[in-house]
């Protein structure tokens, strides 16, 4: 039986202090990892793309029991590094959510809203939210995205649902005045107000919660850190990081991508699993639990996934395939062409019900995803995989 997930290990941990570069001194640590605990921890805190701080300060938190060394770059990238290898391989997932913002208050104190990435406009509808008036974890205030009773609707109205932009939230204001003396502006972001749980009994391997797309690969990072620092590949410097504004253009990847220039890429993504309206003809035989899916197509790189399959086999770690023809949707289509181009793999995350205020994924795969990055990297310190250019000559 599978419940929430426990490694203990004594560590040595630094944090960096961003605004003036200085280092503390290293202080030893006992550290338990409980995989759902730094789940919940990290969801409540709110990461809509550009207002990522407080997700960004507990990331912060966690790198730093097992870096080197902790830095931020310009654009909200995490970046934890673990080695001084001449080959760097960057190992990432994204940690912003998809959100709202607030694009007016009216006279009667309601407020107009857009999208802030991929929500889906059938699960918005109704959908009770935390509106970000501050800086703190409890500066906000609890609205709720209106919608009309079935009873004051015509027949025809009842089967359509409104585009975002055309929804009303409600947060208890009368007047745009009361909205601004309670600090709800245009420019505030909203996420749903909704916990981390487990689906079903309370020992079930599956969790449900908002905004596993991505944070669940952060934790999978953390697991990959945690193997890496027990026994660190030689020859190798491992960068993991966790990026930002995936949801609105890969932005964060494609600046970490060109800044670090890594020789190898492995990024870990959520994406759709079969369930009631979702076949297999449109996802694949791909199943909660039963491991990371490794991803084939022209944004892979034959050797990685190669690799990967041959390690996760040795290793014993279950794990699922899926085609990608085209582009893959998410960092890895950033990471394989940015600035040199780089070895690009991709370990999706099963997740079922993405892009909704409720989705549920395996603790097993965050863990089994964690590990499958850690061994991987290991087995890039002895097999052939090409680090230079290939120049042939006639």
């Amino acid at each position: 039986m599978v419940q929430t997930i426990f490694r203990i290990i004594t560590l040595r941990a630094h944090i960096t202090i961003f605004k003036s570069n200085h280092i503390l001194p290293r202080i030893s640590v006992c550290m338990v990892l409980n995989i759902y605990e730094t789940l919940n921890e990290l969801i409540e805190a709110p990461g809509v793309p550009g207002f990522e701080e407080q997700r960004r300060k507990k990331i912060i938190e966690q790198f730093s029991r097992y870096c080197d060394t902790v830095s931020v770059d310009v654009i909200g990238n995490v970046i934890g590094t673990l080695g001084d290898g001449e080959r760097s391989v960057m190992i990432s997932g994204h940690y912003d959510q998809l959100g709202f913002m607030i694009k007016n208050v009216d006279d009667k104190g309601y407020a107009s809203i857009v999208n802030v990435g991929g929500w889906d406009k059938r699960t918005a509808y109704g959908l009770r939210v935390k509106i970000w008036v501050g800086d703190g974890p409890n500066d906000y205030v609890i609205g709720v995205i209106s919608a009309v009773p079935p009873h004051v609707t015509n027949p025809s109205e009842r089967e359509k649902v409104p585009s975002i932009d055309n929804m009303t939230l409600d947060f208890g204001a009368s007047s745009k005045e009361e909205a601004v003396n309670m600090g709800v502006l245009p420019g505030c972001t909203c996420t749903p107000d909704a916990r981390l749980d487990y689906l079903g009994k309370k020992d079930s391997d599956l969790v449900i919660a908002p905004s596993f797309d991505d944070i669940s690969a952060v934790v999978s990072l953390l697991v990959a850190l945690e193997e890496l620092k027990k026994d660190p590949p030689e020859g190798l410097k491992i960068h993991v990081v966790a990026t930002v504004q995936e949801e609105v253009g890969l932005r964060g990847a494609t600046v970490s991508g060109f800044n670090l220039n890594p020789w190898v890429t492995m990024n870990s993504d959520t994406t759709s699993v079969l369930a009631p309206g979702v076949p297999a003809s449109k996802v694949g035989s791909i199943n909660l639990g039963e491991g990371p899916i490794i991803c084939l197509g022209p944004a892979f790189n034959r050797k990685l996934w190669e690799l990967m399959m041959k390690v996760a086999e040795e290793e014993g770690i279950p794990y699922q395939r899926r085609g990608v023809p085209a582009r893959s949707g998410n960092d890895s289509w950033a990471l394989q062409i940015a600035r040199g181009g780089s070895i690009c793999g991709l370990l999706s995350m099963p997740n079922r019900y993405m892009h909704s205020a409720n989705e549920v994924v395996s603790l097993k795969d965050i863990e089994n995803i964690g590990k499958l990055f850690a061994a991987t990297a290991k087995a890039l310190t002895t097999c052939d995989m090409p680090h230079t250019v290939q120049v042939f000559k006639r």
